[in-house]
């Protein structure tokens, strides 16, 4: 009796564990991995419920900086697809060399300018971006190719709405210039016609120069400039410096290359551009 109950005991763990093994494989085989925040964010809208989308680049890391981990290199190579934006995230491309997993670009057919990552700050570049994903789902996915077509039909009516309430906010303006501390913006000035000043370079890790501090004073000044654009998540220690000698104001917008847990969980990446489209409305009317 004791040798039958050892056997069918034996028999329920090696189910179990079976059991496990297939539903891991199931979800590897239906998850597609990205690679930062403003690709995932994409992602999720247009693959809605259809697919599992993941990301790479942890909550809070700086994308300029990240390596990934052996186990991010393991997720990668046993998903069903990869989508990336590439410049700053070419890590993705070497690991997946000779697997089976699909890898797509976000950023094809769109030109970087002075190694600046940061095309989906602009909502007409951003169009350009979910029309690549919503592509490289469909190939992903046929089968789903209408349902997914229709959530990206959604998302450009949003991008649409936003490009004109851009060109509004810019046709008004009192100003066409702005000043910000990492330069996340400089797709986004050039399509509307505007000029971006700058603290720092594209890295959100660096620290400005006495001398550029010096150059920024003496920029804001001349300008009579009041605002400065800020991202809550990068190192304020430089602008609450230059608000406090200068009088000049902070206001938040959103580079999204630095994004926490909160915001990854509650927003997307067009609630972000929703939020940029009022700091500049601000920033441009003063």
């Amino acid at each position: 009796m004791r040798k039958l109950k050892y056997f069918l005991v034996l028999i329920l763990l090696s189910l179990l564990v079976l059991l496990g093994a297939c539903k891991f494989q199931n979800k590897a085989s239906n998850t597609i991995y990205t690679t930062i925040y403003p690709v995932y964010s994409l992602t999720k809208l247009i693959a809605g419920d259809k697919l599992v989308v993941e990301k790479i680049v942890k909550d809070g890391a700086e994308i300029h900086s990240f390596e990934p981990s052996s186990k991010d290199i393991a997720k990668l190579t046993s998903s069903k697809a990869v989508i990336y934006l590439g410049l700053v995230d070419e890590w993705v491309i070497k690991p997946l060399d000779g697997t089976n997993v699909k890898v797509f670009k976000a950023s094809d057919g769109i030109e970087f300018v002075h190694s600046d990552p940061h095309i989906w700050t602009s909502p007409r570049l951003l169009k350009k971006m979910a029309k690549n994903i919503e592509e490289a789902l469909t190939k992903i996915d046929p089968k789903n190719r209408q349902y997914y077509k229709k959530n990206y039909s959604s998302v450009v009516l949003k991008l649409d709405e936003l490009d004109r309430q851009f060109q509004t906010v810019v046709s008004k303006a009192k100003r066409k210039e702005f000043l910000i501390s990492h330069p996340s913006f400089g797709y986004l000035a050039k399509n509307y016609g505007l000029l971006q000043y700058s603290i720092t370079g594209v890295n959100e890790e660096e620290e400005p120069s006495a001398a550029k501090m010096k150059e920024i004073v003496d920029l804001i000044k001349k300008k009579n400039i009041k605002y400065i654009l800020v991202d809550p998540n990068e190192n304020l220690s430089a602008v609450k410096s230059l608000a406090k000698d200068t009088g000049i104001k902070i206001v938040y917008a959103y580079g999204m290359g630095i994004v926490s847990k909160e915001q990854s969980q509650k927003e997307t990446i067009l609630t972000f551009m929703e939020k940029n489209l009022k700091a500049f409305e601000v920033v441009l009317n003063k």
